[in-house]
């Protein structure tokens, strides 16, 4: 059985573009999928970057602020 993922993010709705993703951190600590904070119904995040980040959403003003947990998160 394997690890459970670190870091998730929805390619759609979490503002992060998935290629800055994959260079930024290693395919074994994130994964992609819904996360039930659709934009849609969640206007509040609009302009944010968010996702979950060992299991507790993280909403950040800046995908650097957001890779930078994300990397702390993956190497802890």
């Amino acid at each position: 059985m394997s690890a459970a993922k670190k870091i998730k993010i929805c390619k759609k709705c979490s503002g992060l573009d998935v290629k800055e993703l994959k260079e930024a951190l290693d395919p074994k600590d994130y994964s992609l999928g819904c996360i039930q904070k659709c934009l849609s119904k969640n206007a509040e995040l609009g302009g944010k970057i968010f996702g979950m980040i060992n299991g507790n959403f993280v909403v950040c003003d800046t995908k650097e602020e957001f890779l930078a947990e994300a990397k702390i998160a993956a190497t802890g």
